[in-house]
């Protein structure tokens, strides 16, 4: 008599489904297999490893879409690791601007709020309303947001850029947003809060060297860097704010999340020379007199690194992969293709050698110039 695999034991099935599923697309085709399997596998597993990251292709913006009556319900992910494209129908999506992604999750944003959607189990989070912090925003020399747009026309977009501090199924998890304003003003809440809390605001008369550049999370706590080089730490536990006593000798650098305890994040810089790009690595190191060093071995990690048209990140991850060599830099640049259209293509470079990375397939769709920005989109099932 034959066995019944639609009966094992869940223990069993457990055990199978962590030995024979190492990606998504493996533990959903393993759900699929039968009835019984998907119901007794969670659809919400946490033995997955790292995944590699996704590119969002450019899409365009909600205006545009409605202008050329398009239906703005879709997105379309380029599968790095498979050289392949997913397409998904969302309708959460519609009438909304993606601003950031983070944590498996895309941040949305639409009439004066802000969501979180996660594109493959397709679960939304609503954030609290900003409406009185937008309607304030100094957008030019004593000119308010409210002044300078007729919202009859149309929303006008108020956030620059937005992270988590986890992934937002788990409990406390903190969403820190950087507004469109020249002050470099910096908000947060916390999932299920009702208002939004002020976080930084630059003040004085020049704000160019001093004002916010980026902004990221490490070990719970919010780093952030300024034009001219320096960085600072926010506490959102007791509110305590830090500066490094040591800036950086380079300006509109990077953050990107550090590796486990280590004392900061990294910071990344990228330089484009005769359509070379190059990257600088730092570290915050901490031993006798605490400075930022520069690196050339980032060990097993492969940072996944953009850039939003023209300067500040929309999105970055580092992380360890299986199946990848580390200490590498995966980016993306835009090809021409004309003045009407452009082409994307992927690279990984070697941070020590300098030398690109062979074998790194590109997307070969081409895009309109109107398109709005990409990002990289780490696929998670949590």
């Amino acid at each position: 008599m034959e066995p019944d695999w639609t009966q094992l034991l869940p223990e069993l099935l457990s055990i199978i489904s962590k030995k024979a599923s190492t990606t998504i697309e493996e533990y959903v085709n393993l759900r699929a297999v039968c009835k019984p399997w998907r119901k007794t596998l969670t659809p919400r597993p946490l033995h997955l490893p790292n995944q590699v990251p996704w590119l969002m292709l450019p899409r365009l913006s909600p205006d545009d879409f409605r202008k050329n009556g398009i239906d703005d319900s879709y997105i379309t992910f380029y599968d790095l690791s498979r050289s392949t494209v997913h397409r998904f129908e969302l309708p959460f999506l519609s009438g909304k601007y993606i601003c950031g992604s983070s944590h498996g999750w895309l941040i949305l944003e639409h009439d004066h709020r802000l969501s979180l959607l996660n594109p493959i189990t397709r679960t939304s989070i609503e954030l609290p309303s900003f409406r009185d912090i937008s309607t304030n925003l100094v957008v030019g020399y004593k000119r308010k947001w409210s002044e300078s747009f007729d919202e009859t026309r149309g929303y006008k977009r108020c956030i620059q850029k937005v992270i988590l501090s986890s992934n937002p199924s788990e409990p406390g998890c903190v969403v820190v947003a950087r507004f469109n304003s020249l002050n470099s003003l910096l908000c947060y809440c916390r999932i299920g809060d009702s208002s939004w809390a002020k976080l930084r605001e630059d003040v004085g008369d020049n704000l160019s060297f001093s004002a916010l550049w980026d902004f990221i999370f490490h070990n719970n706590l919010v780093f952030t860097i300024s034009c001219d080089g320096r960085a600072t730490i926010y506490d959102l536990e007791n509110l305590s704010v830090k500066t490094f006593a040591s800036r950086l000798n380079t300006h509109r650098c990077n953050l990107v999340q550090g590796v486990g305890q280590s004392a900061g994040p990294i910071v990344v810089k990228q330089s484009v020379n005769s359509r070379k790009t190059s990257f600088s690595v730092y570290e915050w190191v901490n031993n006798g007199e605490p400075k930022w060093c520069q690196v050339r071995n980032i060990g097993k990690q492969v940072l996944f690194f953009n850039r939003s048209r023209p300067m500040r990140a929309l999105s970055s991850a580092n992380l360890q992969l299986e199946k990848w060599q580390g200490n590498q830099i995966c980016y993306y640049a835009w090809s021409p293709m004309g003045s009407e259209y452009f082409q994307i293509g992927i690279n990984c470079v070697n941070l020590e050698s300098g030398k690109d990375v062979e074998d790194i397939n590109s997307p070969s769709d081409v895009f309109p110039t109107n398109s709005g920005a990409t990002l990289w989109l780490t696929p998670s099932l949590i």
